[in-house]
């Protein structure tokens, strides 16, 4: 026992799977039996020498030997004893511990293999700190110190774990990681311990990185400012969940696009790191008189290719995890569509439906007195998004032209008397509809005669089903936040659409029958069109789908295991990254008759907007081609591939 307590190391319970390595330190028996031997070796003799010695000499050898193999067989059993215990004993410095509490942490904690050797726990925390606030990186080693090449991560949240899950086989130092469920503390470990830091990346002054650490602590849930908040808890995990999703899968489709380029890894890594994060504080007077402050966030991505553009949205559950895979998919989307953007994207943490409009104009305009030297014509142009409208660009517009003077080019989406373009409500919508015929002309169909299913009935829904009903087809169900319709025979669309005008709702609709929402997804058509939330293609529905293609209108509508699901039932999906950049690519039209001062007609701006999808497309189908990959990942390499160049070419190590 005095080898084992020698042993520094520290324990944490559970045993390692075989197939990971036997890591229990081995207790060595020694045996001494120089005793027995001498005695043994001189009967020995005695026996040569005198062949008439006493039968009791004989007998007290025989009994020596009984009471050494006895004590071998008790050392044996301790052996046993302390290697069996060694799984359970903990650290002097962390005491004892309950069962639960060791089984609290280990569903926090993910098991990582094929860990470089040279890597350390700062860099490990980095790597998964987009699923999640981490807590611990314990470093396995062996007995002389050494790393194994395997570590443990433990996170703050248990979500957390299902997210680290979605970056198995991600690279780490040349190396391609194995995430494993199993999760458990063992002995023979080099622990890593340190506070969660939301500040933890470097290069990142002005608020957390990539990963969600709630503004109000460390590591806990968020302290909702309003009590009415408590009951909106079950909306914001399921949109936190969402949030990490999009993140994981946006940083999943960048590596693969990435290895697929073969890109320097340090490049690779630059092109992850968003160009700059703004965090501040908006505090605004209420009618009633009282004080409310809110949270404003902007992330500006990447401006290699040129001026940041993202939208700005006002909700809730505004976070930065979520903000950061939007600016950075708006900076591959602007490159697949080959416009000259960077990424950008940003937001409130408001409920716009709780604030009057001159409320939202004080917040508006507080929030751009914070932001507006960040901002700019050649810096950064915001756009509408979820919660915002042209009325919110036309605030901004204001006040940041008291600053820097007239400035129409300084937002898009803007309404038309103040300089915004013609055809822009309906561009998302109208390059989905582009970019459907795009794809389905690569199997020789047409809109005409298909059958469509669209989830989601706002801007870019309506104008989807108004446009694909235009053209011919057969939009046999749709759905929003307040039901579902279905029609097998078709839907009238105008008829649908002044019934929403009329009623805010598509409950009651004469022309089809009630669906429920959850089975629109799995509804049978030629054509899905998520145009809603994102994450709603998911491991539990996809091998339900029965639609042949798929067109991503939504932002991240479909999950990486759904992702997997439907590829491997040979359904074709048009990713988002191209389907819905029909806003952005009208958004940089305005900008362009903005700075010429020349605005276009509609017809101009269509024709356009459709030259850009069509061409987008064949690039992309290219790229396909050349890495033999789908047209997720060919729309992604497409993207990287362009902003690596436009890095690489401006000197991005000078």
């Amino acid at each position: 026992m005095d080898q084992y307590e020698e042993q520094e190391h520290e324990v944490y319970g559970g045993e390692i799977p075989e197939e990971e390595g036997e890591m229990d330190a081995e207790v060595e028996v020694e045996v001494d039996m120089s005793g027995g031997a001498e005695d043994y070796e001189g009967n020995d003799q005695g026996l040569e020498q005198d062949p008439s010695s006493n039968s009791k000499d004989l007998e007290d050898m025989k009994r020596r030997l009984r009471e050494i193999e006895e004590e071998a067989g008790a050392l044996r059993e301790m052996q046993a004893k302390v290697e069996k215990e060694m799984g359970s004993v903990q650290d002097s410095s962390t005491g004892s511990a309950s069962q639960a509490e060791k089984e609290e942490v280990d569903s926090r904690s993910i098991y990582v293999g094929n860990v470089d050797y040279a890597c350390t726990p700062e860099e490990v925390q980095q790597h998964f700190q987009s699923c999640g606030t981490v807590n611990r990186v314990t470093i396995l080693t062996d007995k002389f110190g050494q790393p194994k090449g395997f570590a443990y991560v433990e996170f703050v949240e248990i979500d957390a774990v299902q997210n680290a899950l979605l970056l198995n086989e991600t690279e780490l130092h040349g190396r391609q990681l194995k995430v494993s469920a199993k999760r458990t503390n063992i002995p023979g470990m080099k622990q890593y311990r340190g506070r969660p830091n939301p500040y933890f990346r470097s290069r990142r002054p002005f608020m957390p990185g990539p990963a969600f650490y709630p503004p109000y602590g460390y590591g806990r849930v968020p302290r909702f400012r309003r009590p009415t908040r408590i009951c909106m808890g079950l909306a914001f995990v399921l949109r936190f969940k969402v949030a990490m999703n999009a993140l994981a899968g946006t940083s999943r489709n960048f590596r693969l696009a990435s290895r697929l380029l073969g890109l320097d890894s340090k490049l690779e890594k630059s092109l992850l790191i968003p160009f700059r994060e703004i965090k501040v504080e908006c505090t605004i007077p209420k009618d009633d008189g009282t004080l409310v402050s809110y949270v404003g966030f902007r992330i500006q991505h990447d401006n290699s290719r040129g001026p940041m553009k993202g939208g700005i949205r006002y909700h809730p559950e505004v976070d930065p995890d979520e903000v950061n895979a939007l600016a950075q998919l708006m900076t591959w989307k602007t490159a697949v569509a080959d416009i000259p953007y960077g990424g950008a994207k940003g937001g409130i943490g408001c409920s716009p439906r709780e604030l009057t409009k001159s409320e939202l104009e004080r917040l508006t305009r507080v929030f751009t007195q914070k932001i507006h030297d960040l901002i700019g014509i050649h810096t950064d142009v915001p756009a509408p998004d979820m919660g915002t409208n042209a009325q919110t660009m036309a605030w901004i517009l204001d006040e940041y032209s008291k600053f820097h003077g007239h400035s129409p080019a300084v937002v898009t989406g803007k309404p038309i008397d103040l300089g915004g373009s013609l055809g822009r409500e309906a561009a998302t919508g109208r390059g989905v509809v582009y970019a459907t015929e795009a794809l389905l002309a690569e199997y020789w169909k047409a809109v005409k005669g298909l059958t469509f299913v669209i989830q989601g009935f706002g801007n870019v829904g309506s104008w989807v089903a108004r446009l694909i009903h235009e053209r011919g087809g057969k939009v046999i169900a749709v759905s929003d936040v307040t039901g579902a319709v279905k029609n097998p025979n078709g839907i009238d669309i105008p008829e649908l659409l002044k019934y929403k005008e009329a009623t805010g709702s598509l409950k009651g609709f004469s022309g089809g029958d009630a669906l429920d929402p959850n089975e629109l997804l799995v509804h049978e058509c030629d054509v899905l069109v998520p145009c809603a939330l994102g994450g709603v293609l998911n491991k539990e529905n996809a091998a339900d789908v029965k639609a042949k293609f798929i067109i991503e209108a939504a932002n991240h509508p479909t999950d990486p295991e759904a992702d997997e699901i439907l590829s491997k039932k040979g359904v074709i999906m048009l990713p988002d990254i191209y389907a819905n950049a029909g806003g952005v690519t009208v958004s940089y039209f305005e900008w362009v008759q903005n700075i010429q001062g020349f605005m276009w007609d509609e017809d101009k701006v269509n024709k356009e907007l459709k030259r850009y999808m069509t061409q987008a497309f064949h690039n992309i189908k290219t790229m396909c081609q050349t890495h033999h990959c789908n047209l997720r990942m060919g729309a992604f390499t497409l993207g990287v591939n362009r902003v690596a160049r436009a890095t690489l070419l401006r000197g991005w190590e000078a």
